[in-house]
C-alpha cells in the first residue's frame, strides 16, 4: 500500500517513543502534585512538552492527565489513550521492560501497545496533518491519561475539569474497530475463612490473569506428600518444597489481560487443585475451586449471562490474599452490554455460600455504538481499504476511554492475526505493524475531521 507517513516522521515517532517507554509508569504511591507517583506525572510532562514543541497547544490537568490541541472551533474530535502502565513480572523478558529495545525488528517495552506507543503514534499522525498544511474542520484533542489501570482516576478527574469532546476514538483495543465494549465489574470478593494454618497469596491486579501464587500450609513431610501426589491430577506447573515445618506450593500459569482470560493460563486454578486434595472438606477451598476456577464464563456459579450483541460473560481471577484468616480474591468480571451491574451482582449473590460477600472496587458501563453509525463505517472503510479486508465491527470485553465519551469506539492497536502480548511479558510491536497503524491514524483522523 501506498502510505503517507513519510519515513521522517516515523522516525521521529519512533525515537519520541522509544523514550516514553523509558518512564516506569506503573502506579506508585502519590506524591505532591503526583497523585499517580513520579513515573506517571514525569512522563505526562514529558508528552506535553513534546506536544507544545511540535506545534499542539498543551494543558496539564493537575498530573492526572493533559491534552494537546491542533485546530479551532467548539466542536472537538477526541483521541483519547493513556500513559500507565500494568506491573511487570520479574521474569521472562526477553529485553528490559523499561529500555525501549528494538530485537528482530521488534520494539520492545511494557506499554509499547497499551497505551503509549498508539498515543504517540497518533501524535505525529497528527504532527504531519499539521506539516501538510492540513485545516481540520474541528478542533482535534489528544487526551492522555495516566490511571486508566487503576480505576480511571484521571479521566474522572480531568471530566470535572474540562468538557469532554462529543465525539472520538480510543487506540487502545483491536483493529478493525470496536463498537461494543462489556460491562467491567472488579470484585474484592470475601470467599470465606480458611483452614487454620493456611495462607494464599499472589497477582497485584485484577485485570491481569494471575501467573503465579503461593500457598503456605502448615505441616511438614505428610503435608509435602500429598500436595505432591496432587500433582499428576493437574496440568503441570506446581512446586511443592518444604522447611521450617511448613509446606509452600507454588503455582505458575501465563499472563494475558483480564479481558481475554482464555488467552493466559490462571495459576489459581492449579493452586486451588492442589489445596482440594488437602483440604476435600472446606466449604471455602471448594467453592473456589469448584465454581469460579476452571469456568472462563460464570457457568460453573450459576451466572451463564450472554447475548447476541456481545457474547459471554467473562471472570477473571487476578489476585489472591489472606486477611484475618479469610481469602480475598480479586476478580475481573466483564458482562454482556445487555445486562446492568445491579443484576450481576444478584445473581453472584444468589449463587454463592452464606458468608461470601463483595466490595465492587472499579466499575465501567457497557459501550454500544451501532455498526452502521459514521464514525463505526468511516473506520471500517480505512482499515479495510488498507488492509485488503473485509472485515467486520468487534465486540469485546475490553474497557477503553471511548465508553467515556458520547460517540466513541476503539480502534486499534492490535491487528487481527497478531499474538495478543497486551498485559503480558514480552509485550512487543513489529516496526512494521507500528508504522501501519500510525498510517491509519492518519488517514482516520483527516476524514474524521475535514
Amino acid at each position: 500500500m501506498q502510505f503517507n507517513i513519510t519515513q521522517k516522521t516515523f522516525d521521529e515517532m519512533l525515537a519520541s517513543l522509544r523514550k516514553v517507554l523509558q518512564f516506569d509508569t506503573i502506579k506508585s504511591p502519590a506524591k505532591e502534585n503526583m497523585p499517580f507517583g513520579e513515573g506517571n506525572a514525569k512522563c505526562l510532562n514529558f508528552v506535553l512538552d513534546l506536544a507544545k514543541e511540535m506545534g499542539f497547544e498543551t494543558y496539564n490537568c493537575d498530573n492526572y492527565a493533559g491534552h494537546a490541541d491542533f485546530g479551532h472551533g467548539e466542536e472537538i474530535f477526541g483521541i483519547l489513550g493513556h500513559l500507565d502502565v500494568v506491573p511487570v513480572a520479574e521474569k521472562g523478558w526477553k529485553a528490559s521492560p523499561f529500555a525501549a529495545e528494538i530485537k528482530d525488528g521488534y520494539l520492545y517495552g511494557r506499554g509499547v501497545l497499551d497505551d503509549k506507543g498508539p498515543m504517540i503514534a497518533c501524535l505525529y499522525a497528527v504532527k504531519q496533518l499539521m506539516d501538510e498544511g492540513f485545516c481540520p474542520g474541528k478542533k482535534i484533542r489528544l487526551i492522555f491519561g495516566c490511571d486508566e489501570e487503576s480505576g480511571w482516576g484521571c479521566m474522572d478527574y480531568y471530566a470535572k475539569k474540562v468538557k469532554l469532546p462529543g465525539v472520538g476514538i480510543s487506540p487502545d483495543g483491536d483493529f478493525p474497530v470496536i463498537n461494543v465494549e462489556k460491562g467491567v465489574c472488579h470484585l474484592l470478593l470475601d470467599a470465606g475463612k480458611l483452614p487454620d494454618g493456611l495462607t494464599v497469596n499472589g497477582g497485584q491486579r485484577a485485570n491481569i490473569v494471575l501467573d503465579e501464587c503461593t500457598a503456605v500450609v502448615d505441616g511438614g513431610i505428610k503435608v509435602y506428600r500429598k500436595a505432591d501426589s496432587a500433582q499428576s491430577d493437574i496440568n503441570g506447573d506446581l512446586e511443592v518444597c518444604v522447611k521450617d515445618g511448613k509446606t509452600t506450593i507454588t503455582a505458575y500459569g501465563k499472563s494475558a489481560h483480564g479481558s481475554t482470560p482464555q488467552v493466559g493460563d490462571n495459576a489459581s486454578w492449579k493452586l486451588f487443585k492442589a489445596l482440594k486434595a488437602l483440604y476435600p472438606d472446606d466449604q471455602t477451598i471448594n467453592f473456589v475451586c469448584d465454581k469460579i476456577c476452571g469456568d472462563f464464563y460464570g457457568e460453573s456459579w450459576g451466572l451463564p449471562l450472554q447475548d447476541a450483541q456481545s457474547g459471554k460473560m467473562t471472570i477473571n481471577v487476578g489476585f489472591l490474599r489472606t486477611e484475618c484468616g479469610r481469602l480475598l480474591l480479586g476478580l475481573d468480571i466483564r458482562y454482556p452490554v445487555s445486562y446492568t451491574q445491579n443484576e450481576v451482582l444478584e445473581k453472584i449473590t444468589q449463587n454463592s455460600p452464606d458468608g461470601v460477600s463483595f466490595k465492587v472496587q472499579g466499575r465501567h458501563d457497557p459501550l454500544y455504538v451501532p455498526s452502521d453509525s459514521k464514525l463505526v463505517q468511516t473506520l471500517l472503510k480505512i482499515y479495510n481499504d488498507a488492509t485488503g479486508q473485509n472485515a467486520e465491527p468487534l465486540a469485546v470485553g475490553g474497557a477503553t476511554y471511548a465508553r467515556a465519551l458520547p460517540m466513541g469506539v476503539a480502534f486499534g492497536p492490535v491487528f487481527p492475526d497478531d499474538e495478543k502480548v497486551i498485559h503480558e511479558t514480552n509485550e512487543r510491536v513489529s516496526l512494521d505493524r507500528l508504522r501501519l497503524m500510525t498510517e491509519l491514524y492518519y488517514q482516520a483522523v483527516k476524514e474524521l475531521c475535514k
